[in-house]
């Protein structure tokens, strides 16, 4: 009998899927993931949520094995044309995301970001927009400020723009391209 990491099970997607709902709709928020992976590879939890044969992925910092990309389906592409985009926090961003179309905004990247930890650190970013009542805190520990520049940069001309999802090895937070970060 086939026994499957409980990342690769229907009932296990599904409340995933629905924890990354609730972190897109309350920015900042840190939710933990169901049965992340022995090794702490709450990336692959997200991804094997996400990812089906029809969209493509980018592990532009060499996060994955070789041996999740079958079971993750994804076509690989560069970071500049994916829909995923697996990154590393603590390198610098070397690469510009697609930001989608004025018709279409939702042909843009999502960035799944690895930190070293949420809801802790001595990083702290203030969140505002949708989905927060005044203002949300969020303490980071292992993110370059490269990236909030960049995001800056990104979703400037909003429609267009990024998603980005934060994770460390158990807990995800999101930060959607309409929520105005400062870091304090």
């Amino acid at each position: 009998m086939l026994k499957l990491d409980p990342v690769w099970q229907a009932d296990i997607q599904q409340s995933n899927f629905r924890l990354l709902l609730d972190a897109m709709a309350y920015p900042g928020r840190c939710f933990a993931l169901h049965a992340v992976p022995n090794e702490g590879h709450v990336a692959l939890s997200v991804l094997a949520t996400l990812l089906d044969a029809d969209v493509t992925l980018s592990d532009p910092y060499n996060l994955l094995s070789a041996d999740d990309w079958p079971m993750l389906q994804a076509k690989a592409t560069s970071a500049d044309k994916a829909d995923y985009v697996l990154c590393d926090a603590s390198q610098l961003p070397s690469f510009l995301p697609k930001l989608g179309t004025l018709p279409e905004p939702d042909q843009s990247a999502t960035l799944i970001v690895k930190v070293n930890k949420l809801g802790k650190g001595d990083f702290k970013l203030k969140l505002s927009g949708p989905g927060i009542k005044d203002s949300e805190i969020l303490n980071v520990d292992g993110l370059n400020t490269e990236w909030l520049s960049k995001r800056d940069d990104w979703v400037c001309a909003f429609p267009l723009g990024v998603d980005m999802i934060l994770l460390d090895e158990q807990h995800v937070a999101a930060l959607p391209r309409t929520t105005k970060v400062e870091v304090m």
